[in-house]
């Protein structure tokens, strides 16, 4: 305040600290609470903390002033290391993450959700916590970044206002751009006026200050009655448009329904989905319930059921195999959320159920999305499995005992393919405890047995097949055995199979060779001939655990297709008939081996029996011992500047001039400080005229050569 009245009296500039630090904070205020607006809900208090930390950091630079210079520059440096972790911590980072231990999960993690900004919507409403750090801790690392550029310490003055400014201008640009707002051009208006005032205003006399901010405000009066002019329809660069053509040129799709030829997925590493599990699980995009005669696909029946009505009847499994999963999208598009199990809810994103416990997703699903879902994903023991001897399965399961097939000689393949007498018949099999023959229908007219009809059409050899299975079988569990043992033995694994195995009959008595769509097409077919209600579940396997990150990483490499079959008790359990050493079932494996097994054939520790790690899905949970970290940082941010000033203090008295020439001394910074190069040769009295202009330096030099020259 003495600084101001000072320079008020003397009609000089105001000292350029408090000129700059002023604008500063002002600017950051305006610009961090629009910064706010890009998450939701929107987090002000966030943006006044970096109000705080800015002014912070600008009083410990300026404190440093009396440093020498590379003592002063290696404390400029520690504090703004300093500034810049409590920016995160500000931002919302756990503070175990700042542990050295931690840095690598730190990097990996934010350049993750920097990665994922691109494809992003805002306000982002979505849950990926590295998403929500990049834009919550991005604003008050801008902050933090302007206040060490705009006094960060120099030979020849203090700071890079250039430099500065732009950091500000981004902190309200991001915002202002992104975000639909009904001021923009008031809000453009203000920014002008900082950005004048964040240049000038520290050369600006005092006396000059009314006029000036006269013209200041005239001129963006002006441009707010222009601007809605200039203001064109299209936008000079299409920046929606080119974010997301770039997620989209890294995103991949995948159709989920069979097709027996030669797979073409994508197959080259890339990042789809992380996500955040208690318990591992294979990841579902669909449920192809309808084998048209050829091949398995989404049955269109399936739509808008109560995903609770896929639950089993058991409210102890369902208790204790119910989890709540956390999914980041990478770099995958999709109309339907990956989920596991039997998805009971979606939290995040507009969503309706399909059906299956399978949810559609209205809008698609692209790079930067995030959700939650309540799922249940079961995993009893092979032992729990052979030891259940409950056979009631309802009526509700006969749609999953019945598949369409062509009589011989109708000239039909597929449902759709015809119409008329050629019409594919849907036959149905009794359940597993009921007595009775397959029933043909046609038009939802019942036409009696389907022997004929399965002994003379193409699924002769697999019917034969699955009722030599079922005699030597006495529970559905036996059963599932014995089809799952017949498809280990002398079956091949190959993404480019034969011709012949381009139907699931040629692949299980010709080529006897396939990959994951042959193995759970033919095992959820022979299932439902045994009675024992069964489905094909596609999406990808668990993918690889990330331990730093606590969450599965799921590449296009993990993409999958298995059986879901209903054991009374225990609902739609995960069956995978699909060689262990396949590409998508080994990473499983592997990843099973360290973070527990998912209950598959062929994998250790089986269901029940396993341990799993208690930390799974917590993202921000400390390691056993760890502690926190932030007030800590705190104090050894206010030890450091204790110690610098200590060490300024002792420095600035040693070097104090003598007594008498102490006036002339303060005289000569207050000339660098206004900027005044006089040249060699220059006197009191010739600086005394220089400064006819203002009265009262006048008085001041006077009073110093009368001083410093009298007796």
């Amino acid at each position: 305040a003495p600084a101001v009245r000072d320079a008020a009296a003397r009609g000089a500039p105001l000292p350029f600290w408090v000129a700059r630090g002023s604008v500063l904070l002002a600017f950051v205020t305006f610009a961090g609470l629009h910064w706010a607006g890009l998450l939701e809900p929107a987090e002000p208090g966030r943006s006044w903390a970096a109000v705080g930390l800015a002014a912070l950091v600008a009083f410990a630079l300026l404190a440093t002033a009396r440093l020498a210079r590379p003592l002063r520059l290696i404390a400029a440096t520690l504090i703004a290391i300093a500034a810049l972790a409590l920016a995160l911590l500000v931002g919302g980072l756990a503070d175990e993450f700042l542990r050295p231990d931690r840095w690598s999960a730190l990097l990996t993690g934010a350049g993750r959700g920097i990665e994922a900004l691109p494809g992003v919507t805002v306000p982002y409403r979505g849950v990926d916590e590295w998403t929500r750090l990049a834009i919550g801790a991005g604003g008050v690392a801008l902050a933090v970044l302007a206040a060490l550029l705009a006094f960060w310490p120099r030979r020849d003055r203090t700071g890079f206002p250039a430099a500065a400014l732009l950091a500000l201008v981004t902190l309200y640009a991001v915002p202002a751009v992104v975000l639909n707002t009904q001021i923009e051009f008031l809000g453009g208006a203000v920014l002008a006026l900082l950005m004048l005032a964040f240049l000038r205003l520290e050369k600006l006399r005092m006396r000059d200050a009314p006029a000036a901010g006269a013209v200041a405000v005239a001129a963006a009066i002006g441009a707010l009655i222009a601007a809605p002019a200039l203001d064109g329809p299209d936008p000079w660069f299409d920046y929606e448009s080119w974010a997301v053509e770039t997620a989209t040129a890294r995103s991949v799709t995948f159709s989920w329904n069979h097709d027996y030829s030669p797979l073409d997925w994508p197959r080259d590493g890339r990042e789809l989905l992380r996500i955040k599990a208690r318990e591992p699980a294979y990841w579902k995009a669909r449920d192809l319930a309808l084998f048209d005669g050829r091949r398995w696909r989404q049955d269109p029946r399936e739509r808008g059921e109560n995903p609770a009505a896929q639950l089993p009847a058991s409210p102890g499994n369902v208790a204790r195999w119910r989890q709540r999963i956390e999914v980041s999208v990478r770099n995958l598009r999709s109309d339907s959320f990956v989920t596991a199990g039997i998805a009971t809810a979606i939290d995040g994103e507009s969503s309706f159920p399909i059906g299956g416990g399978v949810f559609n997703a209205p809008d698609g699903l692209s790079r930067g999305d995030s959700y939650t879902a309540d799922v249940y994903t079961p995993s009893p023991s092979e032992r729990q499995l052979r030891d259940n001897t409950d056979t009631d399965y309802g009526d509700w399961m006969r749609s999953y005992v019945a598949i369409f097939v062509a009589a011989a000689g109708s000239g039909a393949t597929t449902v759709g393919a015809s119409v008329g007498p050629s019409v594919p018949h849907r036959v149905v099999w009794p359940l597993w405890d009921e007595q009775g023959e397959p029933e043909a229908e046609r038009f939802g007219d019942t036409e009696g047995s389907a022997e004929r009809i399965l002994e003379d059409g193409d699924m002769a050899r697999v019917w034969a097949l699955a009722q030599r299975l079922k005699r030597g079988s006495s529970t559905p569990f036996e059963y599932v055995e014995r089809v799952e043992a017949l498809l280990a033995d002398g079956f091949g694994y190959s993404e480019r199979p034969p011709r012949a195995s381009e139907t699931l009959d040629g692949f299980l008595f010709d080529s006897k060779i396939g990959f994951c769509q042959q193995f759970s097409g033919a095992e959820a077919l022979l299932l439902r001939m045994g009675g024992v209600p069964a489905r094909v579940a596609t999406g990808f396997t668990s993918g690889s655990f990330d331990d730093e990150q606590r969450e599965y990483v799921v590449r296009d490499l993990d993409a999958h297709s298995w059986v879901e079959a209903w054991f009374p008790g225990f609902g739609w359990v995960t069956r995978d008939a699909t060689p262990a050493a396949a590409p998508p079932r080994s990473q499983a494996g592997e990843n099973a081996g360290a973070a527990g097994s998912i209950g598959l054939p062929g994998a250790p520790n089986l269901g029940g029996e396993r341990q799993s790690d208690p930390n799974i899905g917590r993202g921000t949970a400390p390691d056993d011992g760890g502690g926190g970290v932030a007030l800590p940082l705190a104090g050894a941010f206010a030890l450091v500047a204790l110690i610098l000033g200590g060490l300024a203090e002792r420095r600035r008295r040693r070097l104090l001039p003598p007594p008498a020439q102490r006036p002339l001394a303060e005289f000569e910074r207050a000339l660098r400080r206004a900027r005044f190069h006089g040249g060699p040769g220059m006197t009191l009295s010739r600086i005394e005229r220089e400064l006819s202009g203002w009265p009262g330096a006048v008085g001041y030099v006077r009073a110093l050569r009368e001083q410093r020259y009298s007796g």
